[in-house]
């Protein structure tokens, strides 16, 4: 072999030492790219799993607080209907009553009226805050209740008040010739103020205060 032979064979065995050094490094730059981007790939993924989990509980949650609220409304619901429909039969009940009982219930309604309304106008003359009476008592009922009552009604409210309001005063109450539309009770003008007396506004005013128990009746276990 000649020297230039040798010389040949040195330059190709250290390329091939070259070669075989840089692939090795290659290969040993891709196995840790490799081991990281599995790495990377494993922690995006349980990244990715925690995210799912979180946003999976997060959307049930959100479904149980739905039909929980869903519930509690459909529940606030029925609890309204029901109470309602108590009180519209306790309001057909009231009209139902018979004779004497509902009268009675009428000339308490506008006796207790006339006489509030009377000791409050004088309060007020005495603070200076008005000036004279009440002109006019004006009763007003639907035009079956003041057919068949309306001025015995009247009459006994008046003769109930006469003893704190005086002649003067009961002698201007009076049973008016108009009706008003209420399935009951009735209307007081004193001069151009309105008292609503009907029965839908007595249940009403009474609702506040016994609705609690009326629920309790219905709902005992709630």
């Amino acid at each position: 072999m000649t020297g230039l032979d040798r010389i040949i064979d040195r330059i190709l065995s250290d390329a091939k030492e070259e070669a075989r050094l840089t692939l090795e490094a290659a290969q040993n730059d891709c196995k840790r790219m490799a081991e990281d981007y599995a790495a990377k790939a494993e922690d995006e993924a349980e990244s990715i799993a925690l995210r799912a989990s979180e946003a999976a509980e997060e959307l049930v949650e959100n479904a149980r607080l739905e039909i929980e609220q869903a519930r509690e409304k459909m529940l606030s619901d029925t609890k309204k209907a029901l109470v309602d429909e108590a009180f519209r039969l306790a309001k057909q009940e009231l009209r139902k009553t018979e004779f004497g009982k509902y009268r009675e219930l009428l000339t308490a309604l506008l006796t207790s009226s006339l006489l509030d309304v009377t000791a409050k106008r004088e309060e007020a003359i005495a603070k200076g805050e008005a000036t004279g009476e009440i002109g006019e008592y004006r009763v007003v009922m639907n035009e079956a209740d003041r057919a068949a009552w309306g001025e015995s009604v009247v009459r006994a409210a008046r003769c109930a008040a006469y003893r704190h309001m005086g002649a003067a005063r009961v002698d201007r109450v009076h049973l008016a010739d108009e009706t008003a539309d209420i399935d009951g009770g009735l209307h007081l003008y004193c001069d151009d103020v309105c008292l609503d007396l009907s029965l839908e506004a007595l249940l009403q005013s009474l609702r506040t205060e016994i609705e609690p128990r009326v629920l309790a009746m219905l709902f005992p276990e709630a």
